[in-house]
């Protein structure tokens, strides 16, 4: 197993938390993009949600723009996505037993993509009828050395596409004990939640913390920012609460809502009148 050993400048993938399904379209053939847009590298989508079934194929497009002064040259190349010890780890396709990325297929296999154009690449993957991999990463290897601001320094600017599948409806999340972190001279009170994925499906939830006060009245909400579990994935959530409690007892009543389920904890906590 390997990581992906490139120093990616934009990464459109991977840690976006958010977006939907995206669906095929045609090739599209490079087109100009504004010059007065800040040089960039962006890939659409950077992210495809797949529901299907074992055996499936799926066929998806994805287009790559330009956005600074150099023409760029990029090969294509798929990873599997698995997780161990909890944390997303990279491996090379064909090394992952009844893995996805092996079946990848690249149109075309390498691009060239000149300055303030955008070009786009079909890649089809084919579901093996018996695989636990939920996750692939569809990576536009940059093949050109560029300088960085040491002359010792040389990069490659790489970006990738996050595909997730959905096979079957055993999604289940697992929550441990939220904790309150109470709000200071320079940060506002926050309400963390780790979030365990022990089922077998991918996980985009919705969570939210509801404030109660000690006659259980709702004084206010704070909203978790989204972030995708992968099976066997597990992550911190961090609400941040902006406003000023009055002294008392609170409860911090956390909500994630995914695939029609809901999952909810509390946490009990004390504002003082006299923080330290």
């Amino acid at each position: 197993m390997s990581k992906l050993p490139i120093l990616v400048l934009v990464l459109a993938c991977m840690l976006v938390a958010g977006g939907s399904a995206a669906q095929a379209q045609p090739l599209a053939t490079p087109v100009p993009v504004q010059q007065a847009v800040p040089a960039s590298i962006s890939l659409s989508p950077a992210v495809v949600m797949a529901k299907g079934s074992f055996g499936q194929g799926l066929t998806q497009v994805l287009t790559l723009t330009n956005n600074t002064g150099m023409d760029l040259a990029f090969e294509l190349q798929a990873q599997d996505i698995v997780v161990k010890d909890g944390k997303r780890t990279f491996v090379a396709a064909g090394e992952t037993q009844n893995g996805i990325a092996a079946s990848a297929v690249f149109t075309p296999k390498a691009v060239l993509v000149k300055a303030h154009t955008a070009a786009s690449v079909e890649v089809r993957l084919t579901i093996p009828a018996k695989t636990d991999v939920r996750a692939v990463s569809a990576i536009f290897m940059g093949a050109d050395k560029l300088q960085g601001s040491s002359s010792n320094v040389a990069m490659t600017a790489s970006l990738a596409a996050l595909i997730t599948f959905n096979l079957t409806d055993n999604t289940k999340l697992q929550q441990e004990p939220a904790h309150v972190v109470a709000s200071s001279e320079t940060a506002n009170m926050t309400i963390r939640q780790w979030v365990a994925n022990v089922g077998s499906e991918p996980v985009l939830p919705e969570g939210t913390a509801a404030v109660l006060n000690a006659k259980g009245a709702l004084v206010g909400k704070a909203t978790f920012p989204q972030q995708r579990l992968l099976p066997g994935e597990r992550l911190e959530f961090t609400a941040e609460y902006p406003d000023q409690l009055q002294p008392g007892d609170y409860r911090a009543l956390c909500s994630f809502q995914y695939e029609g389920k809901v999952l909810t904890n509390a946490a009990e906590f004390k504002v003082d009148a006299n923080p330290k």
